[in-house]
Formats: structure tokens, C-alpha cells, sequence
């Protein structure tokens, strides 16, 4: 029996979904059928399936993106965890030392989904992200830390088609400026918003590695600038990071 026959519909559904989330820009049908070894045919019939139930969605250049019935299972995983209680008093903890609102995104394919937040008594308004929503790659300080760890050729495909939902007068539009930021942001460990996503709003994050040494998510920080400056925010990196090396500790098990 060839090593087509032995997988069965279940395995090539779930190998198109591994290849889509790890490079869905080059997840073309003819791509997937070619590098999984999958009939052009069979590949066409589970990927509109995948999209019908919303588990994928086409792009204008033809390849596919994770859609969002796939991040709502993610984050149902995350919701469910075994240490979803521990993870929620970290953030609890941190919200209280650093007085304001903080949050954890997690990467999906080339974007950073947003599923987890834990909300100070100072609110922030002005941005409106909810659980399972995408964060705007090139202009939040999440986005460009989760960009620094990617190959400059990749962040250079991708700044070229993302358009921020938002285009404040401190975003950075051109390319060789964006990647020299990117650069200070991965030898330094840590991003800013320098309100470039919303105006009024700065921000901080930090990446949370795996135990490969890759980012697995990144914890970040808001405020309105009518609380705090960004030096202010600065001054609570050593804050953030000793917390992501708490988060670390818990999604490794130690």
C-alpha cells in the first residue's frame, strides 16, 4: 500500500491545516498538493470544506490563511488548559504592579491572534480588539515583536500587503525604517508603541519563548497617554520580563 493510501481523509485534513497555519502565503491548492503529496482533486474538496466551516479562508493571491472558527479553537484549548487558573492569576499580578491593563496574543501563521487579557481599573477604549482577533502586525508593539523574529525577506512580503486598520502620524511606512526597528526590538528583547497603532495609546511587549528558544506568544501592556508617557512604560520592562519567564516556567510544565 503506497504512503498516499495509508492516510486516511482525517490526516490529510489535519496535514493541509500544519502546512496552511506554518506559511499561508505560499498555501496555494497547487502548493499543498505538491509539497503533501495530496491529489489536486482531494486538495480542492477539503479546502472548501475548511472554508465552509470556516476553518481557513482564500486570500486574493490564492493561497489560504487560518480562519476564524480555527482561532476560536485555539483559544478554546487555551480557556480549558489545566493551568488556565495559574495563568490567570499571573496576570492578575501583573496588572496590579503595573497599574494597568495587560494582555497575551499567541501566533497563528504570519499574525498574532489576541486571547487573553486581564483588565485594570483603568479601562482602554480606544482600542476595541476582542478574543480571536487578529493584532495589527507593523503598527502594535506585539505585532513587531512577533515580526523582529522573522527572516527580513518574510517582513518584507508581509509590510507590503498588510494595511493597518490604522494610520496614526508616528506609524512607520517605509520599509528599510520598519526593519532597522525590528532589528533594535529582537537585540533588545522588548517593542514599543509609539502610538503608531492608535493615537493616545502607547504600548509595551515582550516576547515568551518555548523551549526551542522560539516566540510563542508575547505579553504586552497599554496605557493612554494621558496616564503615562512612554518612558513610564520603559521603566516596568524588567516587570513584564520577569513575568514572561513566569509564563515560560508555566507552558513548559516546570
Amino acid at each position: 500500500m503506497s504512503e498516499e493510501n495509508k492516510r486516511t481523509p482525517a490526516i490529510k485534513i489535519l496535514q493541509l491545516l500544519k502546512a496552511i497555519v506554518a506559511e499561508p502565503r505560499a498555501a496555494t491548492a497547487a502548493h499543498l498538493s505538491q509539497s503533501l503529496s495530496i491529489p489536486l482533486a482531494t486538495v480542492y474538496r477539503q479546502l472548501e470544506a475548511l472554508t465552509e466551516e470556516g476553518y481557513i479562508c482564500p486570500t486574493a493571491t490564492g493561497s489560504y490563511s487560518p480562519g476564524r472558527a480555527f482561532r476560536a479553537m485555539i483559544l478554546d484549548s487555551f480557556s480549558s488548559e489545566p493551568q488556565i487558573t495559574y495563568r490567570r492569576a499571573l496576570l492578575k499580578k501583573l496588572s496590579e504592579d503595573l497599574d494597568e491593563t495587560v494582555s497575551l496574543s499567541i501566533p497563528t501563521g504570519e499574525y498574532l491572534v489576541y486571547f487573553d487579557r486581564y483588565e485594570s481599573h483603568w479601562p482602554i477604549q480606544k482600542s476595541n480588539v476582542k478574543t480571536g482577533d487578529k493584532l495589527p502586525m507593523t503598527t502594535s508593539a506585539s505585532g513587531k515583536l512577533y515580526l523582529s523574529q522573522m527572516d527580513p525577506a518574510r517582513v518584507k512580503q508581509i509590510f507590503s500587503t498588510i494595511k493597518p486598520a490604522s494610520i496614526t502620524k508616528n506609524s512607520i511606512t517605509k520599509i528599510n525604517d520598519f526593519l532597522n526597528e525590528l532589528e533594535t526590538i529582537r537585540t533588545d528583547g522588548q517593542a514599543f508603541d509609539r502610538e503608531e497603532w492608535i493615537e493616545g495609546m502607547i504600548g509595551a511587549a515582550v516576547p515568551i519563548f518555548n523551549r526551542d528558544n522560539k516566540l510563542c506568544a508575547c505579553l504586552s501592556t497599554h496605557s493612554l497617554t494621558t496616564r503615562k508617557q512612554l518612558e513610564d512604560l520603559e521603566n516596568k520592562i524588567p516587570i513584564l520580563k520577569s513575568a514572561a519567564r513566569r509564563f515560560e516556567q508555566m507552558f513548559a510544565g516546570d
